[in-house]
């Protein structure tokens, strides 16, 4: 794979000497790296940037969450480890919302989940878990940019299978399947999608999953937007499939679904068996979850759910908004409406550039952040990805800035 590094394309030079070529090979992920990058040009000019790059919602976390935390702070235990594969209470509460939501009953709460440090976390357990060196895990793209330096990471190799972009970036199965090798130990995707916005159906689910049993594989399912569908589209997880149980590891957020981005829990759901070697890595990276978190969390799933649906509500009319402002620059962009997240793959017209190339001149010149489509795949060259988790003041203010910076530079 070529540069995936937005850093190193602005020119920066890493240091290798006393670098191993495990460290060497990864990147930190562009969608942070272009918020780094814009950080330095606000400091240096001392302008705001827009971002429509990295998905932070832009509400606060909600009042009963934050009240939950407040006490929290006033316990003793607060301060301490919890138990390292999460607070019994919460990892109960995670276990009948998995039931509720997702139809995935007889979950042993206390040999079943993990709670980890966001859903990053649980995901690169699971891939330490079941990958060696020189195994191939295969990544239907274009696909999460972290999820690719993760396989890298543990010493796997991303199988890039890309999604049919016409049909609004589905799955390929009959691709996935031709992919497939003795060394290929597991499938890795999120579902929505992050960065395409796709929601991959039950049909096609249960078919690939299926077939991966057939073929003793494990599904890692990133499952942190599962709550953010739109026009009555329902979210389907292949957990939920019993006789697939031993087969698949769901990976879990608080982060998007109750604006906790900042306090870093999730969780992972797999057979007890996976578990208890998950359990190791997650020992060895950072013991447990934090404490103040977990009572987060645990009130999260406690509270009755009005401010999710107030999210989506608001991310609905931000989905829209978006797509009225991409339809304004037909010209230049062409797009698949998402059906889930909060996150649009814009593939452009007219411009002869590649993404990286692209993304740093509009960072630098529009003064707008976007995120390089190819830091998501080969099939994410020729891209650019926009995020509408932002305020919707911002995405009006960053397309104005947008529409003048292409149409003053490609006429």
């Amino acid at each position: 794979m070529k540069n995936r590094s937005a850093i190193a394309s602005s020119g920066k030079k890493f240091r290798t000497k006393n670098i191993s070529r495990r460290v060497r090979q990864i990147v930190i992920s562009p969608i942070k790296e272009m918020s780094i990058l814009a950080d330095e040009l606000e400091e240096k000019n001392g302008k705001k940037l827009i971002s429509l790059g990295q998905g932070i919602p832009y509400f606060d976390t909600p009042p009963l969450i934050k009240k939950a935390m407040k006490k929290a702070l006033q316990e003793p235990d607060t301060a301490k480890y919890t138990l390292e594969p999460g607070i019994t209470k919460l990892r109960e509460l995670i276990a009948r919302d998995l039931k509720r939501r997702k139809n995935i009953k007889n979950i042993k709460p206390k040999k079943e989940i993990m709670v980890s440090g966001g859903c990053q976390e649980a995901v690169a357990c699971a891939l330490a878990t079941v990958i060696d060196p020189g195994d191939h895990v295969l990544l239907p793209e274009p696909a999460f940019a972290s999820h690719i330096e993760q396989i890298l990471q543990w010493g796997g190799k991303p199988i890039f299978v890309p999604l049919k972009e016409k049909d609004g970036w589905r799955l390929d199965i009959k691709e996935c399947k031709k992919k497939i090798t003795k060394k290929t130990k597991a499938i890795l995707f999120s579902n929505p999608s992050n960065p395409t916005g796709a929601v991959f159906g039950k049909k096609e689910l249960t078919e690939l999953a299926r077939f991966a049993k057939r073929k003793n594989l494990v599904i890692i399912t990133d499952e942190t937007y599962d709550f953010l569908t739109y026009n009555g589209v329902k979210h389907f997880s292949p957990a939920s499939i019993p006789a697939l149980h031993d087969h698949v590891v769901l990976c879990g957020s608080f982060s998007k679904k109750y604006a906790m981005t900042g306090y870093r829990v999730g969780y992972a759901f797999a057979d007890e068996g996976i578990i208890d070697h998950m359990l190791k890595v997650h020992d060895a990276l950072q013991i447990c979850a934090p404490a103040i978190s977990q009572k987060g969390a645990i009130a999260a799933l406690r509270e009755p759910q009005t401010s999710v649906r107030d999210f989506v509500k608001k991310l609905a009319k931000n989905r829209e908004l978006m797509c009225r402002e991409l339809d304004k620059l037909s010209d230049f962009f062409e797009y698949q409406k998402p059906m889930g997240a909060y996150y649009i793959m814009v593939k452009y017209k007219k411009i002869k550039m590649g993404s990286f190339k692209l993304s740093l001149k509009i960072l630098r010149e529009a003064r707008v952040v976007v995120i390089p489509g190819a830091a998501f795949g080969p099939s994410g060259e020729g891209h650019i990805r926009l995020s509408f988790a932002g305020q919707p003041e911002e995405i009006k203010e960053g397309f104005i800035k947008l529409r003048k910076w292409l149409k003053t530079n490609f006429k």
